[in-house]
């Protein structure tokens, strides 16, 4: 008989237990990684509890909107859950857990590609000279809600191309090969995103 726990996981299930107990509260990262491995549940909804709040905010720059970046981070979860054990600590829990939500928002939006959704991911040029400068004058005082809010507005292969350069350290090359375009057509989608992001800052669109 496999002592395997059942990878069976439903995150509303996790949102109905009673909080953890105190010393769940205390325990190291490692000790959290092996209970979640062995299936307890508390530790589970402790983790989920530690990291939910900053991955939703993740799956939303990649997410079309709210209820889509939830079930993104459901997805996210589950997939963190079921693969926990191979967790080695070479990085942060939250490092590692925020690799498997962006893996996944973007196997998400990569679909959506392939299904004929438009995107905006056409292949056009522009000669790095071109390119927007990502500057506003000091004068114009902004927060970062504001600027949060202006990326969600940016069209979908705009915001998906800024978020994986500038907001989660993706070099062209991987963006071209994760969303199966040219490193082209990333520098001109990274390019267009800043200068519309730029106007959407400035209240000029």
């Amino acid at each position: 008989m496999s002592s395997k726990p059942e990878h069976i996981i439903r995150l509303e299930d996790l949102e109905g237990l009673q909080p953890p107990k105190e010393i769940l509260l205390s325990n190291s990262e490692q000790e959290l990684v092996i209970a979640c491995a062995a299936g307890e549940k508390l530790a589970q909804k402790r983790v989920y509890e530690l990291f939910s709040g900053k991955m939703l905010n993740i799956c939303r720059r990649y997410a079309k909107d709210s209820e889509q970046a939830r079930d993104l981070m459901h997805d996210g979860f589950i997939k963190v859950f079921l693969n926990i054990g191979k967790f080695k600590g070479q990085a942060s829990l939250q490092t590692w857990i925020t690799r498997i939500m962006i893996n996944n928002s973007i196997s998400a939006i990569r679909k959506e590609v392939r299904r004929g959704i438009k995107v905006n991911l056409e292949d056009v040029q522009l000669p790095e000279t071109d390119q927007e400068q990502f500057e506003l004058g000091e004068a114009e005082k902004l927060t970062a809600k504001d600027v949060f809010e202006k990326v969600n507005e940016l069209p979908l292969g705009y915001r998906t191309v800024f978020s994986m350069y500038v907001l989660d350290g993706f070099s062209h090359r991987e963006i071209a090969d994760e969303l199966d375009i040219s490193e082209g057509t990333s520098k001109s989608q990274l390019a267009k995103a800043k200068k519309l992001l730029v106007k959407k800052l400035r209240g000029e669109v």
